[in-house]
């Protein structure tokens, strides 16, 4: 406290990068922009794919980071 951190780290996460092995990869800029359809991004059925985010964290250490998939089908969650 008296060097002035805080007990909360801040994690910004700066992008996101989906790996393809059939594409080059896609490097998403955080906040997403969304196209014309409204959607940052779309993924066919049965793609083989993984995220990589980058991200900086200031103001302490972070032991772990929790990342949550929602996936939307034609408007259904």
């Amino acid at each position: 406290e008296q060097l002035g951190e805080t007990a909360e780290p801040e994690v910004k996460v700066v992008d996101l990068t989906i790996l393809s092995p059939d594409r080059p990869d896609l490097v998403l800029p955080i906040p997403f922009v969304a196209d014309e359809k409204g959607y940052a991004f779309a993924l066919k059925d049965g793609s083989t794919y993984s995220f990589r985010f980058s991200f900086i964290v200031s103001n302490n250490i972070v032991s772990g980071l929790k990342y949550t998939n929602t996936v939307w089908k034609t408007g259904v969650r």
